[in-house]
């Protein structure tokens, strides 16, 4: 029996759950710390009702839940955009680049350094020639 690479293997649900809770608390961290949250002052315009805006943990409680759904979508996206069977192959060239034939010798295209007359003459677009 051959085992075949499903797209659950190459991330599993609790890993992706757990790697956007992380960017979440992150985020949420950073918030608390440029908000002043730690700071006495600002600590103390809250408890007097001072302060002209969201208090700082409330704040970092809607960041850490906007960022954790943020991730979780976005990483989601990202998982779907994979093939499951092209994972397993080796690769040794890099993958976004064209694919190349087995007989052409220059990354152009021009195996023995003629080009067809569509090259040569341009395109419909106003192209120039390629040589």
């Amino acid at each position: 029996m051959t085992e075949k690479t499903r797209r659950r293997d190459l991330f599993r649900p609790l890993q992706l759950i757990g790697l956007s809770l992380l960017c979440g608390i992150f985020a949420g961290t950073v918030t608390l710390i440029a908000t002043g949250a730690f700071t006495d002052k600002v600590m103390r315009m809250v408890e007097n009702g001072t302060y002209a805006g969201v208090p700082p943990w409330n704040l970092a409680f809607i960041v850490t839940g906007g960022i954790f759904i943020a991730a979780l979508l976005i990483l989601s996206i990202l998982i779907l955009a994979v093939d499951p069977a092209d994972f397993t192959k080796p690769r040794d060239r890099p993958v976004l680049y064209d694919k190349v034939e087995d007989g052409a010798a220059s990354p152009d295209g021009a195996a023995n350094g003629t080009t067809d007359a569509a090259d040569a003459a341009g395109s419909a677009e106003g192209d120039a020639p390629t040589a």
